[in-house]
């Protein structure tokens, strides 16, 4: 009985100081998260006695959510030691006698993308997207709806969205794009039916007399095209802009004869308000022989206005014709209202010359003047009386200390004179006064010869300018006296490469019918020309060639072929019936021309003009005249460059209309590049 009390006090015992045995918790690296483990039952940071209770937390990167949580025995990996799920990424496992191994995995997380607050505006139905996935939220905005909305987001950084909008034919449609984040995405939409306009309007002040367009009005965000044109009766002076500054300009062109601006619409109405002031041109006259005439008004004269003045003839002279020369381009004139012996007109667009010339009344004693000379007259020319009256009632002013110059009338050209007159006596100067004289053949006439004759017949040496002579004043009276003939002009054909090209004249007078022959050979589907000198030329095409006829004007003409259709370069040359490779001559001082080392000629003084004719593709072409380049045929929008014949850039812009103008600052050749194609214009 005493042994077995020993035995069972022994056991007590024994399990009263028994150790508790501890086995080790590791936690696998897995990517996009971390594991970990906790608990009161830890021995150590890794150990955990058997039998406690240990805490997991499965802890995803952002983005990123449990796919799966696992527990298997280390040393035997088929033996799954169980998880109970205590809330969202939490779990626990009762430690048993081995060691643990904590594993699992994480998936990218799907989130929501919603619209809310949509009732007059199309929006998308809620959508599923995962993290870092592009999103694009469209919301469509119908014709119907005439206000403005506003877009809140939530869920979104600052600057993590973009927004673009374009039109359809329903509408407009806003673009929403984002990266999707971690979490849900929401946009609040907070319509507005009682804002402002998204149209607004433009007005443009002060644009009488002018070439002013705009648009009415216009969306905000829209381009909007507003040029102001200068014309001949008026100029621009000054633009004050209210309602858009340089932050809205997309571009502007700005030369002497318009202000382009290109302006991206913003939300408020728009005006410019425009300061002209009406062109003034010079009014000049032409110093008369056998009379005079009595201009008392101002040189410069504004367009528009009334010019009135009176001529008289001397005794035993006539008035033969009175008419108003273009000063630009002395071939054209038109002839003034007479009433009450006074005569008068109404300055046009460019500077005018009153000219008069007179006769002598039939069966007078007058010498030195042909009865028959008329303005009609083709063959007969006037000369100039031997004395010449003066405004002091004297046959000569030399008694007074002045010289006078009596210019001899020819009706194929005209002499223009310039120095110190007196007031009084409008082409009586003092000895010593420097006299210039500017020679302007008509169309189809060179000058043959001038001179300048004191009274006894003694010739003055005259200084050669251009188309300008001068000379000093002699203590005499002097006369001048210039001869035209007609004059011989180039024909040149330039640029053929491997094309043929003929022409019926390599040299030709003012009238003569002019004929080229461009025959195109294989390998070539077409060409493009223009023409240099011409006003206008007529074409017939036949198969494979092409016939231009034109009558030939009182200047050279050049026409420039470019061959198209063949990928290799084509080199330019120029040939002609007879006579191609010759040089320009120079045919008297005046209506010259000219050819460069290079081959290409200048047209002749009146060669102004210069036109474009289109082979099989639509091109451009130029005018040249009065320091100007009227351009034509351009699309809108296209940008063009002005070049001097080194290459350097003297102006650039973009046309804002098919047809324009640029301004140049002197006579000369330069080059005009728009787009891929390039022409050379003179301008005289």
């Amino acid at each position: 009985m005493v042994k077995k009390f020993a035995l069972i006090l022994m056991a007590v015992c024994s399990a009263a100081f028994a150790v508790k045995s501890t086995f080790k918790v590791e936690a696998a690296n897995v990517p996009n998260g971390t594991i970990q483990f906790f608990g009161n039952g830890f021995a150590s940071n890794t150990t955990v006695y058997a039998g406690e209770q240990v805490g997991v937390h499965y802890a995803p990167v952002t983005g990123y959510v449990l796919d799966q949580a696992r527990a298997f025995q280390t040393d035997d990996t088929t033996k799954k030691v169980s998880l109970q799920e205590d809330s969202t990424n939490y779990f626990s496992f009762i430690m048993p006698t081995s060691d643990v191994t904590l594993s699992g995995a994480f998936k990218k997380g799907s989130y929501t993308v919603s619209v809310t607050g949509c009732t007059l505006l199309d929006c998308p139905d809620p959508v599923i997207k995962q993290y870092g996935e592009s999103v694009d939220v469209i919301i469509k905005r119908g014709s119907n709806f005439k206000g403005q909305f506003e877009i809140g987001v939530n869920g979104l950084g600052e600057g993590a969205i973009t927004s673009s909008s374009s039109k359809t034919s329903e509408g407009t449609e806003y673009k929403y794009s984002f990266t999707m984040p971690g979490n849900d995405v929401t946009l609040k939409v907070t319509e507005n039916l009682s804002v402002a306009p998204t149209r607004y309007k433009i007005t443009l002040n002060g644009c009488d007399g002018l070439n002013c367009s705009a648009p009415d009005s216009a969306d905000v965000g829209e381009e909007v095209t507003i040029s102001i044109l200068n014309t001949d009766s008026v100029r621009t002076t000054g633009v004050e802009i209210a309602g858009f500054d340089n932050g809205d300009v997309v571009r502007k062109v700005d030369n002497a004869d318009s202000t382009v601006y290109v302006i991206k619409m913003p939300s408020n109405d728009v005006t410019l308000s425009v300061s002209s002031e009406t062109m003034t041109y010079l009014v000049s006259v032409q110093n008369a022989q056998n009379g005079s005439v009595s201009y008392t008004g101002n040189s410069y004269v504004k367009y528009g206005s009334n010019v009135s003045f009176t001529v008289t003839p001397d005794a035993n002279y006539e008035i033969d014709f009175v008419k108003v020369v273009n000063a630009g381009k002395q071939s054209e004139s038109f002839t003034p209202t007479k009433k009450n012996n006074v005569y008068t007109y109404k300055v046009p667009g460019f500077n005018t010359i009153i000219a008069a010339n007179f006769k002598a009344v039939a069966g007078s004693s007058s010498s030195g003047t042909d009865p028959q000379s008329s303005e009609s007259s083709s063959s007969k020319k006037v000369e100039s009386s031997s004395s010449r009256p003066d405004s002091l009632g004297s046959s000569s002013s030399e008694d007074n200390g002045y010289y006078c110059v009596d210019i001899v009338p020819d009706e194929n050209g005209t002499i223009q004179m310039a120095g110190s007159f007196a007031k009084q006596q409008k082409n009586c100067t003092l000895e010593g006064n420097e006299i210039t004289l500017g020679v302007y053949p008509e169309s189809g006439y060179i000058l043959e010869s001038i001179s300048v004759k004191m009274k006894n017949g003694e010739k003055i040496s005259l200084k050669e300018d251009s188309s300008t002579y001068k000379f000093k004043m002699p203590a005499s009276d002097v006369t001048v006296k210039a001869t035209y003939k007609v004059g011989e002009y180039e024909v040149k054909v330039e640029g053929c490469g491997e094309l043929k090209c003929d022409v019926s004249q390599a040299k030709a007078k003012a009238g003569d019918d002019i004929k080229v022959t461009i025959t195109l050979v294989a390998g070539y589907s077409g060409f493009t020309l223009s023409a240099m000198g011409l006003k206008s030329v007529d074409r017939k095409d036949s198969g494979a060639k092409t016939t231009l006829s034109f009558t030939m004007p009182g200047n050279d003409v050049t026409i420039m072929i470019e061959p198209q259709g063949k990928s290799s370069t084509v080199t330019s040359s120029s040939s002609s019936k007879e006579g191609g490779d010759s040089k320009s001559s120079s045919s008297g001082k005046s209506g010259k021309s000219s050819s460069s080392k290079s081959g290409k000629s200048s047209s002749s003084k009146g060669g102004k003009n210069a036109i474009h004719v289109s082979a099989q593709i639509p091109q451009f072409s130029v005018v040249a005249a009065d320091r100007q380049i009227l351009v034509s045929g351009v699309p809108a929008g296209a940008d063009y460059f002005l070049l001097d014949i080194n290459g350097r850039v003297m102006s650039q812009g973009c046309s804002v209309a098919q047809d324009f103008t640029i301004a140049v600052p002197r006579s000369g050749n330069y080059l005009l590049r728009v787009g891929n194609t390039v022409r050379t214009v003179n301008v005289q």
